[in-house]
Formats: C-alpha cells, structure tokens, sequence
C-alpha cells in the first residue's frame, strides 16, 4: 500500500509541475478590452525591450493638449515576434513610430499593440492574435 500512495503522490506533483507553464499565462483580455476598436498613437521611442515574457515598447507622445505622455506598449513574445522579422534593432530610441492597439481598460496609457508602422510606412510584422 505504500509503494501506491508513493506512486499517487509522484504522480500528482509531477502533473502538478507540468501544469505550472500553463497557469502562469494570461489572456489579453484580463488588461485589455478586446471588444474595442483599435486606437493608433504616433511618438518617439524612448525605450524598445525586447525581452521575455512581451516586448515592450515606451513611446513619448505628445497629446491634444501639447503636453508629453509616456505611453507604454507590449506585444508578443520575442520568440514568436522574431518569426514575424522582429529583432533588437527593428527600433531604436529616438525612431518615430506609429502603433496601433487595443488601450488597456483602465485607460491608463497601456497597450496592446496590433501594428507598429516606421516613420518611412514600413509595417513590422505583428500577429492580429491579441493572445500570441
């Protein structure tokens, strides 16, 4: 009887470990109102990261009142963004970009991207999945 309850104790903390992975993500609709249309904003990086768990990117904008807000935009993955021709240097501080996303639902200056446009019109891959 105790090699079964052994056998039952690894089992379940094992299945337990694999599901850790799973747990740890969280849909695009928990921050952001996925029902909304798309906002598109325009402003100068000041900080691209390109790094796990979403790249992000910090952009200067300047708003209807002519004052400066520091907007902050995630994306993917960098593994899946790469897929799509992302890489460190698609944006450098000081580049001029348009993005356009979901704004988060406590309309603070949070976003989900779903375009990023250069200043030349060059588009850069960006999965329309909210959730990729």
């Amino acid at each position: 009887m105790t090699t079964l309850k052994t056998l039952l104790i690894h089992g379940l903390l094992l299945g337990y470990l694999y599901a850790l992975p799973v747990t740890a993500h969280h849909s695009a609709a928990v921050f952001y109102n996925t029902n909304d249309e798309p906002i598109s904003i325009t402003g100068t990086v000041a900080k691209f990261n390109f790094r796990n768990p979403h790249a992000i990117v910090e952009l200067m904008v300047i708003n209807e009142a002519g004052e400066t807000e520091r907007w902050t935009c995630e994306t993917s993955a960098p593994s899946a963004l790469r897929r799509r021709g992302w890489s460190q240097e698609v944006m450098q501080e000081g580049d001029t970009m348009t993005l356009w996303g979901i704004r988060a639902r406590d309309g603070s200056n949070l976003m989900r991207i779903t375009r990023a446009i250069k200043e030349d019109g060059a588009e850069i891959g960006v999965s329309r999945n909210l959730n990729d």
